[in-house]
Order: structure tokens, then sequence, then C-alpha cells
């Protein structure tokens, strides 16, 4: 164990950071359901904060949506608009460094 220090109040250096409590943090959002499965966007620090669609399965399988090489975000959605749409098992979102919309068929 180390020996205490003792600083003027307001001093103190914790080595606990607000960088070091989020740099590992999965951000959680846009949850949706289509049919029996739950979709949503997981921004992943891992991944330099890559945008992922990702969808559970009725039988509780976990998988991701979005391929690798795209970022599953949109300028519009800072603005309110939203990175993807599920309808009847497709997803269509934007992606981020083309702003183009793409369509990931069920399977693919």
């Amino acid at each position: 164990m180390t020996s205490a220090k003792v600083a003027p109040y307001g001093s103190w250096k914790s080595p606990i950071t607000s960088d070091l409590i989020v740099s590992g943090t999965v951000g959680l959002t846009d949850p949706a359901v289509e049919g029996d499965s739950v979709y949503w966007v997981e921004s992943r620090p891992s991944e330099a904060g890559r945008s992922v669609i990702v969808k559970m399965s009725p039988d509780g399988r976990v998988t991701d949506v979005t391929p690798p090489a795209f970022n599953a975000r949109t300028r519009a959605y800072e603005y309110g608009g939203g990175a993807y749409l599920v309808y009847d098992g497709s997803v269509f979102f934007s992606n981020f460094a083309d702003q183009r919309i793409y369509r990931q068929e069920p399977g693919t």
C-alpha cells in the first residue's frame, strides 16, 4: 500500500480521469424493433468511434448488420434525422463517409 499524500483542498490530482472512464465505453442509441428482432446503434471507441447497427435475433444471437468498412451515421442526424431504418428485414442506412443510403439484406 502506498503512503497517504496530503494536498490542499481542490488541488488533489486524481488518477481517475473522464477520458479513462469513457475510453472503453460502447454507446448504445436508436433502438428499433422489426418483427421479432431488436436493432440498435453502437458507437465503438475501439473502432475510432465507428457507428455499427447491431441486430438481436429472437434466439438471442447478436450480429453486426453494418459491414466493417461502413460507418452508419449521417450529418442529417445532427438535425434530428435518423441514421437507419429497418423495413421488411432489410436495413437502410447512411454511410458517414459519402452520405449515401445503402440497403443491407437479411443474412448478407
